[in-house]
């Protein structure tokens, strides 16, 4: 833990109480909208394949910063509801491409304005300047902590 001023500042904590609060209300903006079937997770890949559909699930996991195994897990919940299929890729048959189905693509445009609001309210009171210096500083924190526990080689 840092001093500063004589005031103990604990970033780890801050950051997870951070990440709890933005996690509990996403699920609760979920569940007020008849998106209680699906998580917050489940619902960035629905989001994401709204932007650009047929992805690889490799490419998925890359962009929403996840490992494979968990992608493979949400991508299977999600197809065994009927919001995605996965289709082999013409040029390798042993590649899938995973695509929204319609209800996928239902449960994705209601969530689009949901993740607009939660947008507005985690930015609101701040300048641009303060987003886009939080958002620096968060990138630093999150490259040293990569950088001191070789995180992008997989030891500790």
């Amino acid at each position: 833990m840092k001093k500063i001023n004589n005031i103990n500042v604990d970033l780890g904590l801050e950051m997870a109480l951070t990440a709890s609060v933005y996690r509990a209300a996403s699920q609760k903006t979920l569940k007020v909208h008849g998106c209680d079937n699906i998580t917050r997770e489940q619902l960035g890949i629905l989001l994401l394949l709204s932007l650009t559909d047929g992805l690889y699930q490799t490419q998925i996991a890359n962009i929403l910063g996840k490992d494979r195994p968990n992608i493979t897990r949400m991508i299977d919940i999600l197809e065994k509801k009927e919001f995605i299929r996965r289709e082999k890729d013409e040029s390798n048959r042993r590649i899938l491409k995973v695509f929204l189905t319609q209800e996928g693509r239902k449960r994705a445009d209601i969530a689009k304005p949901l993740k607009d609001r939660m947008n507005t309210a985690q930015y609101k009171n701040m300048t641009d300047e303060e987003i886009l210096t939080l958002i620096n500083l968060l990138q630093k924190v999150r490259k040293n902590i990569e950088d001191e526990y070789e995180l992008n080689n997989n030891e500790v």
